[in-house]
């Protein structure tokens, strides 16, 4: 949601015409009323379900208690936004990004000399990138306490205990990662093994403190259980996060941990083209281009030492939100029982368009 992006798969044969239509397309696009309804029209169709799933509301939500309503990375598009958009925003929107810095890569069976003269040519004439202004968002912990969403079609409960992470320009994201894989990273993570294979009370079970690259992460950990056992679910889930900081790490769950991440380098980057996005992506937030080695070599250096400092650093139960989406009628006990004060339930209507005055009662 932070990027734009233009791409393309062709055979060799055909690379050339490909090519030419793709640029003609990124320089001299001719946004049309008719494409723009339709676009409005299936965009309006996904507003409208946008409850449907309690997975995609317990995520959507989770994250607004975390950055709050207004914050760019929460904000949500709505029928009014979306009806009010015009070729003129399409356009300024274009202008904008071809004002921007734009970066280009390819990869495939080409020769190297003649693709690089190509892309000069294509690319070499724009006007030089304007530098977009500083970011300045302030980021808090979330208020600690229980949020509700009752829906009333489900017989299971969505359960996210949420608060702020970190970003990968953080000096302890190697050792936050194997912390993470301890915690709740796979099936023989601490929450897995205890949550769901000892206690028997989550379909899924899992999280950890994400690491964004040009903003924190959230702290996410996630719960599925059937709507009997939310609050036995959501408890054990607490009781395991705070045991980050009390129970000591063990030289097998190191090794565990960091064997799990080393290996998942090899299918990460397996492909050029994988190599070559990552590298992509590196470029576009700043990092170096060697970022990826020296974090390897990072995450192979982490101690036992390392992962309680930063769990200690890192891992505040006292800092955290608990959202359950879910059928309230069958959660039972209630959720006061978690001990946090009652649920304060959140609104998700949908907002209707506000008709033009002196049409609301044509009808």
């Amino acid at each position: 949601m932070d990027s734009t992006a233009l791409s393309w798969d062709s055979l060799k044969g055909d690379a050339d015409q490909v090519y030419g239509l793709a640029m003609d397309l990124l320089f001299h696009p001719k946004f049309s009323g008719e494409k723009l309804q339709l676009a409005q029209q299936q965009d309006a169709t996904g507003i409208v379900r946008r409850n449907d799933e309690e997975g995609e509301i317990a995520n959507r939500e989770a994250a607004k208690l975390v950055y709050g309503t207004n914050s760019p990375y929460t904000r949500q598009p709505e029928l009014a936004t979306i009806g009010a958009v015009t070729l003129a925003d399409l356009n300024a929107w274009h202008d904008r990004s071809l004002k921007g810095k734009l970066i280009v890569s390819i990869s495939g069976d080409f020769d190297p000399a003649a693709m690089e003269t190509k892309l000069r040519e294509t690319f070499e004439a724009l006007p030089p990138v304007k530098p977009l202004p500083a970011h300045h968002e302030v980021f808090h912990d979330p208020n600690q306490a229980v949020y509700f969403i009752d829906k009333e079609d489900v017989n299971q409960s969505n359960v996210e205990i949420v608060g702020l992470g970190t970003d990968r320009h953080n000096p302890d994201v190697p050792s936050l990662a194997v912390m993470n894989e301890i915690m709740g990273g796979g099936f023989g993570s601490r929450l897995f093994q205890k949550v769901r294979t000892e206690l028997g009370l989550a379909y899924a079970v899992g999280g950890g403190v994400s690491f964004d690259y040009d903003h924190p992460g959230m702290f996410r950990v996630m719960v599925m259980t059937k709507s009997a056992s939310t609050v036995d679910a959501t408890k054990a889930a607490l009781t395991e996060i705070a045991g980050m900081n009390q129970r000591p790490f063990t030289e097998e769950e190191l090794k565990r941990s960091k064997d799990d991440i080393l290996n998942s380098f090899l299918f990460r980057y397996d492909t050029r083209e994988k190599v070559l996005a990552e590298s992509v992506r590196l470029e576009f937030y700043g990092y170096p281009p060697n970022y990826l080695e020296t974090y390897k070599a990072a995450v192979e250096k982490v101690t036992l030492p390392d992962l309680s400092a930063v769990a200690k650093k890192y891992v505040h139960p006292d800092k955290l939100a608990v959202l359950v989406v879910g059928n309230g009628q069958e959660i039972k006990p209630g959720l006061d029982e978690l001990g946090m004060g009652a649920a304060h339930p959140v609104d998700i209507t949908i907002p209707q368009p506000k008709q033009p005055a002196g049409q609301e009662n044509k009808q």
